[in-house]
C-alpha cells in the first residue's frame, strides 16, 4: 500500500486492535484492580492512609511487566501464519501500523492503567473512610516516582515493540537478551569514555577519588544521557521497528 498517514484510519487500528484483545484486556485488568484492591487495604492499616511510595510499589511491578505483554499481544496476529496474510492486507500504511502501536501500547495503555490504579486506590480510600478509622484523602499518583517510571517505559517501550515485531519464536526471551546486551554495551561506553576523559584514575582501584569522580561523572552527564535515549534512542528505535513491518509487509 501507498505510505500514507491518516489519524482517522490510524484511531480505527487502534480500536480493531483493542476489540480483539478485548477478552485478554479485561481478564487482566481485573486481576489487575482486584491485587491492588487488597494491597492498598492492607497499607490502609497502622497510619491509615496510602502514601506515593506504597501506591508506586504495586503499581510500578505491574505496570512495565503488564505492558510488555500488551505490547506482544498486539503483534501476534502478524506472525500467526494463519491470519498474518490478513493482518498485512489490511488498508494500512506502514507508517501507520507503528504509529498504532506506538499509540496503543503506550499513550493509551499508560492512561487506562494509570486511572485504573488510580480509581481503585480512591475507592479504597473511600470505603476505609466508611468502615474505619481512615481520613479521606487523594490519593497521591501523580509523583516524582511515577513520572520517572513512565521515563523508563518511554524508553523501553520500543525495544520491546521492535522484538515484538522482529521475532517470530520466544519473541519475550530473545527481546530480553537484547536488553540485557545494550545495558551491558551502555555500561561498557560509559566506562570507556570515563577512561579516555579521566585516564589518570583506576575506577577499579578502590581509591575513593577514583569512585567520587565516577559517580560525579554519571551525574554530571544524567541529563545528556537522558536526552540520548528519549531524543535519539527512541526515534531510532521507532524507525527499526517501521523497517521490520516493511520487511514483513513484502
Amino acid at each position: 500500500m501507498m505510505e500514507q498517514f491518516n489519524i482517522k484510519r490510524i484511531g480505527s487500528f487502534i480500536y480493531r486492535d483493542i476489540i480483539l484483545l478485548k477478552g485478554a484486556i479485561l481478564t487482566t485488568l481485573s486481576v489487575a484492580s482486584a491485587i491492588f484492591f487488597i494491597v492498598f487495604l492492607f497499607s490502609l492499616r497502622g497510619d491509615h492512609q496510602i502514601s506515593s511510595g506504597e501506591f508506586m510499589s504495586i503499581f510500578g511491578k505491574f505496570y512495565i511487566a503488564l505492558g510488555v505483554l500488551f505490547i506482544f499481544s498486539t503483534f501476534k496476529e502478524a506472525h500467526n501464519q494463519k491470519s498474518n496474510h490478513l493482518y498485512f492486507s489490511l488498508p494500512v500504511s506502514s507508517y501507520e501500523r507503528i504509529a498504532a502501536a506506538w499509540l496503543s501500547t503506550f499513550v493509551v495503555y499508560t492512561l487506562v492503567f494509570s486511572i485504573l490504579g488510580f480509581l481503585v486506590g480512591q475507592i479504597t480510600i473511600i470505603l476505609g473512610s466508611m468502615f474505619s478509622e481512615t481520613n479521606f484523602h487523594l490519593l497521591p499518583i501523580f509523583s516524582e516516582s511515577y513520572w520517572q517510571l513512565v521515563k523508563v517505559y518511554f524508553v523501553i517501550q520500543p525495544v520491546f515493540l521492535y522484538g515484538a515485531i522482529a521475532f517470530n519464536k520466544n519473541r519475550v526471551g530473545k527481546t530480553l537478551l537484547v536488553v540485557v546486551l545494550l545495558v551491558f554495551g551502555l555500561i561498557v561506553l560509559n566506562m570507556m569514555l570515563f577512561g579516555m576523559l579521566n585516564y589518570g584514575y583506576d575506577v577499579f582501584s578502590g581509591e575513593g577519588l577514583a569512585s567520587e569522580a565516577f559517580d560525579k561523572t554519571g551525574q554530571d552527564f544524567s541529563g545528556m544521557g537522558k536526552g540520548f535515549f528519549m531524543g535519539i534512542f527512541v526515534p531510532l528505535m521507532l524507525l527499526a521497528s517501521y523497517f521490520k513491518i516493511v520487511e514483513k509487509e513484502v
